[in-house]
Order: structure tokens, then sequence, then C-alpha cells
């Protein structure tokens, strides 16, 4: 009975580990997935919000301090994300505009 047992017991650890191990690695893979899918949604949110507020302050052509610092806190965001740097080129035409509008 001891023979057995120790049988059993020396062919159920490896086999329970090696299923703990490949059922965390499943886990791992589909949460590394989540985030890359989650950081791409993330990163297209920022970029509409940013490519929104270009056009509409460079259609008012001024630029208020208040938006300027909202502008370079999601410029700041989607750069740490990945974000590329065409969408830097439309943000610094914006940071060109005046902070208030001219007076005709």
């Amino acid at each position: 009975m001891q023979e057995i047992f120790k049988i059993f017991i020396q062919w159920f650890i490896p086999f329970a580990c090696a299923g703990g191990f490949a059922l965390i690695s499943k886990q791992l893979k589909e949460n590394k997935t989540a985030n890359e899918a989650m950081k791409a949604s993330m990163l297209s949110l920022i970029r509409s919000q940013i490519v929104g507020k270009c056009e509409s302050y460079m259609k008012q052509e001024y630029l208020p301090e208040y938006a300027r610092y909202c502008l370079e806190e999601l410029f700041k965001q989607y750069k740490a994300l990945g974000g590329n740097h065409g969408i830097e080129v439309l943000v610094n035409k914006c940071y060109e505009l005046p902070i208030s509008k001219k007076e005709e």
C-alpha cells in the first residue's frame, strides 16, 4: 500500500505543478492580450481628443492658456503610451497659436 501511495505522489506532484504552470501561463497570455487591447484603445481615444481639440482651436485661431495645459497633458500621456509622433506636428501647430483672440 505504501508503495502505491509513494508512486502516486511521485507522479501526482509533477503533474499538478505542470498543470498549475500551464494555467498561470495561459492567464498571463490572456492578460497581456487584454492589456495591449486596452492600450491601443486608450491611444485611439487620446489621439481623437487631441485631433478634435487641435482642429477646434486652429479654426478659432487662438489657444487659451488653460487649453494649452490640457493639450500638453493629453500629448504627454499619448507619448507615454507609445503614440506616434505624427500627432506632434499638429500639436506644435496649435502651440504656435496666440493665447487670446486677435481684436479686429
